[in-house]
């Protein structure tokens, strides 16, 4: 199943937390992309929200990958299931 994902962090998180946990957020979320769960993914310029095409095989599924991402705590997150072509 395909999924958009609308992510927002929220606006009061620590700065401080989210500057030192970047680069595992980071490290964390290229390996999801080379999983193949996250597929397309779409950056604001303020880099405080992103849309993503993800993959799985259902949104339970989906929620317990995007939930070993550091910056989980701080998200606020939609899941829209798309018709898959």
């Amino acid at each position: 199943m395909r999924f958009l994902v609308h992510v927002k962090i929220e606006p009061d998180a620590p700065q401080e937390e989210i500057a030192e946990q970047l680069p595992a957020e980071q490290a964390r979320f290229a390996e999801l992309v080379e999983q193949g769960v996250i597929s397309k993914f779409y950056l604001s310029h303020t880099r405080d929200e992103h849309w993503s095409i993800c993959i799985a095989d259902n949104q339970d599924a989906l929620k317990i990958a995007l939930e070993t991402l550091p910056f989980y705590k701080f998200m606020i997150i939609e899941y829209t299931e798309l018709v898959d072509e």
